[in-house]
């Protein structure tokens, strides 16, 4: 069990410290040593005499296959493999079709050992974010450059190595400048002074004015009609003690009868 977690956890560490030094992070250097693999694994179980000397090289989701192949067809398959791996975004096929040659395997690795060394020897470049392939004295660079002048100055060291037929640059710029944001309308207007509430106020309730009585013709108290005269006589009050005349008052005169005396 630590025989198999031991060379793991070295790995996981080694890519670490690779991707602080290369300035990218985990998870990009995680995804470029797993699309590596997957397509070099691919190609052995595609035929291991076939794509033996097949070289692969990843690098911001950009595959580079370089080496040599036995046939036209080989060539086109090794490339359709790179492609069944879903993080690769480019592929540079570099691959020859030819036969196989030991002293100039031999020449390719003394060619590339050189170029790194210039590269991370010049101060002016950061030779840890370049990677370097050669194939029949053809120099292939490629990474991420940290300037115009830096890329200029890679490309010349590999240049001035001896045996090297030709620089051929794959290296990408690093956009360092931020994408604008995009500049639109806010979703609310402002609220202005005077009509803001505050919500945890407690709101005062008026009390609604009682409406004025307006006067109409319709409801003005009909007049009190006076009462008509009485036919009747009227009767008198009595006077003292004694007895009363209910005699009725003759309408002919204004004589009142007297009351009798014993």
């Amino acid at each position: 069990m630590i025989r198999r977690v031991l060379p793991a956890l070295l790995a996981a560490s080694a890519l670490t410290a690779c991707a602080v030094v290369q300035e990218k992070t985990l998870g990009e250097s995680f995804d470029e040593a797993s699309a590596s693999n997957q397509i070099k694994s691919r190609l052995i179980a595609a035929g291991a005499s076939r794509f033996a000397e097949v070289d692969v090289e990843v690098a911001q989701r950009f595959v580079l296959l370089s080496g040599r192949v036995p046939t036209p067809e080989d060539r086109m398959e090794a490339e359709r493999i790179a492609w069944t791996v879903t993080t690769i975004d480019e592929v540079a096929n570099e691959l020859i079709v030819g036969p196989r040659d030991i002293g100039r395997e031999f020449n390719d690795e003394w060619i590339t050992a050189r170029v790194r060394s210039r590269l991370v020897g010049d101060a002016e470049i950061k030779g840890v974010n370049y990677n370097i392939e050669t194939f029949a004295g053809v120099v292939y660079l490629l990474g991420l450059a940290q300037s115009e002048d830096e890329l200029r100055r890679a490309a010349e060291h590999a240049s001035m190595v001896k045996g090297v037929q030709r620089v051929v640059s794959y290296v990408k710029m690093r956009d360092r400048s931020p994408s604008p944001a995009t500049v639109a309308p806010p979703d609310l207007q402002p609220v202005q002074r005077g009509t803001y509430s505050d919500p945890y106020e407690e709101p005062v309730v008026t009390p609604a004015p009682t409406p004025a009585v307006v006067a109409s013709e319709l409801s003005a108290p009909s007049p009190t009609a006076a009462p008509a005269p009485s036919s009747a006589p009227t009767s008198v009050a009595p006077t003292g003690g004694g007895p009363t005349d209910l005699r009725p008052r003759n309408p002919d005169n204004d004589l009142v009868a007297t009351p009798r005396q014993r």
